[in-house]
């Protein structure tokens, strides 16, 4: 499990950071003293080390002995130090640290913590460099993997829509951060902007441009054909992380909103409404084409007695189990959400009449197999489908919430489809 080596002699400071990342973070702390029991716990698990908080004022090692030590180590560090001044600033700066924070204010340990969240937030995330000179992308990409992005490259707007493209899911891009030159041949990085821009939006992608152009025009350009931030060239690594962090600060604030808008809060499915923004264009295609689709209702037995009997916390847990057991089985093209209560809705393009009764019979067996309170109990389901595409997408779900109400009549545990 990957760890935070905290390096700090002060007590005080040692205990509050460490409680503050394990406790917001859920990130493990492993804390030195000094330089000797620094390297102690290096020797021990340099592998499950992924980032290092550092001290600089320590009773076993001169003031940038552990900057350097770790710089060895290739392990990604933040200063966090009370002397400071600019000749160190650039000392520190020049050793290749993520950022340094000083501990002169109340809000000091706030913003090492966010620097924390941050760099390990972003392992997950992609950036995409775009300049027609090498050596300015491998600067830009030696900066973004200090910060723990993955990093891809292009030389020039056309290679980058490419990569782009390829790294489309259906689910959006697996790039979320753009860094652009201005100047380059084929097309420039304000075409390349606008280019984007016609497929993803600002909550989507961030585009940062970068230019060494004198013209004062060229950030207020930059911003009008769609980037988010705009820096000039050359540019302090400090204040590029800043600029950085702040733009993928913005895109989780809106992700986070977005999941809190489609998911529901229990089950972590998509909700109600939004199964019908995703469901509508695939019922208006199958309609189109005349093709197969399949909807179904999925509805615990008795979950009533499952809260009566052994409290609405469990219950709470054999909602989560079968949302997540059902989102397990799903294929790409499949929608299903929580409907309400303990009921689920799934619509499955390309699932044929023929192919109904085995493809929902496996998601009911496989929800019988499920079992809660140390297998205390185990639940049932009985579902109702339909393959007849009705006028609108409600009628399908009508038809098919009516089979499910024949299901549970005939003894519940079993599928039934219309005929």
């Amino acid at each position: 499990m990957e760890k935070v080596l905290l390096v700090e002699d002060t007590r005080l400071f040692s205990d509050l950071i460490t409680a503050r990342i394990e406790s917001s973070l859920e990130i493990p702390v492993v804390a030195a003293t000094d330089m000797l029991g620094a390297r102690r716990i290096i020797d021990e698990m340099r592998d499950d080390i992924s980032l290092a908080i550092l001290d600089l004022t320590l009773p076993d090692a001169r003031d940038m002995d552990i900057v350097h030590f770790a710089r060895e180590m290739k392990i990604p560090s933040i200063v966090f130090t009370g002397s400071f001044d600019v000749a160190l600033r650039a000392r520190i700066l020049e050793s290749d640290v993520i950022d340094y924070v000083t501990k002169d204010s109340p809000g000091s340990v706030d913003y090492l913590i966010s620097i924390v969240q941050r760099v390990f937030k972003n392992q997950s995330m992609t950036a995409l460099v775009v300049d027609d000179s090498a050596v300015a992308r491998k600067l830009i990409s030696k900066h973004l993997k200090q910060y723990r992005l993955n990093v891809l490259e292009a030389e020039n707007g056309l290679k980058a829509l490419e990569v782009l493209e390829k790294n489309q899911t259906a689910t959006g891009n697996n790039i979320s951060l753009v860094i652009s030159d201005f100047e380059m041949p084929e097309m420039n990085g304000a075409e390349l902007i606008r280019s984007i821009r016609r497929k993803w939006s600002k909550d989507e992608l961030a585009v940062i441009g970068l230019s060494s152009s004198n013209s004062d025009s060229l950030s207020a350009r930059f911003i009008k054909n769609g980037a988010n931030d705009f820096l000039s060239k050359p540019f302090l690594p400090e204040e590029f992380f800043c600029r950085i962090s702040q733009n993928l600060d913005t895109l989780d604030r809106i992700k986070a909103l977005r999941h809190a808008a489609t998911r529901d809060f229990l089950t972590g499915m998509y909700n109600r409404r939004f199964f019908f923004e995703l469901a509508a264009p695939l019922f208006a295609d199958a309609t189109r084409r005349e093709s197969d689709l399949l909807v179904a209702m999925i509805d615990i037995d008795h979950f009533k007695l499952v809260n009566d009997t052994y409290g609405h916390d469990t219950g709470d847990e054999v909602l989560k189990s079968v949302a997540e057991a059902l989102t397990g089985m799903m294929r790409e093209t499949d929608v299903i959400a929580r409907f309400g209560g303990e009921e689920f809705c799934l619509l499955a393009p390309a699932v044929s009449a023929k192919a109904a009764p085995g493809f929902l019979e496996k998601i009911r067996e496989r929800l019988s197999q499920l079992t809660f309170k140390e297998s205390a109990f185990s639940i049932t389901v009985s579902i109702g489908g339909t393959n007849a595409l009705g006028a609108d997408l409600n009628s399908m779900i009508t038809q098919a919430d009516k089979f499910l109400y024949a299901a549970k009549e005939a003894g519940r545990n079993r599928v039934i489809l219309a005929p």
